[in-house]
């Protein structure tokens, strides 16, 4: 990672973008005409002060892997919403989910991570934090090894790239 964030840092600076993803897409179908105005602003949230580092790009991919498990994690939202433990209750059915997927562990993790949290987000805004999704991607080392092994969070889902330099 040849950026000056930290991995956490990274990782809050792509779920804050995930997060407000999913606000401004409520607000696009009730206002379709402001679409192309919130596309402008994403492109103006890539640091580049800290190299390639461009969280909007990143979390566009991983909404991508994400969308490959609707039905499967739609199944679980009201489950994880009735919990007390919420963060435990999320956690352990990201677990569940990414154990049983023909991807490596790392990225079906990530993956059912993030189309859980949007589909909990979508459920119940006003309960679902972007916390919950930060704290669950980096206290899994495995998933950290995971994106420095790939050269950070700019290089995640660039595979081709990386062997083509």
């Amino acid at each position: 990672m040849m950026n000056s964030m930290t991995f956490e840092e990274q990782t809050k600076k792509i779920v804050e973008v995930l997060f407000n993803d999913l606000i401004q897409e409520k607000s696009r179908t009730c206002f379709r005409g402001l679409q192309a105005k919130c596309e402008v602003r994403y492109q103006g949230l890539r640091v580049t002060s800290a190299g390639t580092f461009d969280p909007a790009a990143i979390a566009k991919t991983l909404q991508r892997l994400g969308d490959e498990y609707n039905a499967e994690v739609e199944a679980k939202v009201q489950g994880i919403l009735q919990e007390e433990n919420m963060l435990k209750k999320f956690r352990e059915t990201i677990e569940q989910l990414s154990r049983n997927s023909g991807l490596e562990y790392e990225q079906s993790f990530l993956a059912v991570a993030v189309k859980l949290f949007k589909c909990l987000a979508r459920s119940a805004p006003a309960v679902v934090e972007p916390d919950l999704l930060i704290q669950t991607i980096n206290g899994n080392p495995e998933v950290r090894g995971y994106i420095e092994r790939q050269g950070g969070w700019e290089n995640l889902g660039n595979r081709e790239g990386q062997h083509n330099s």
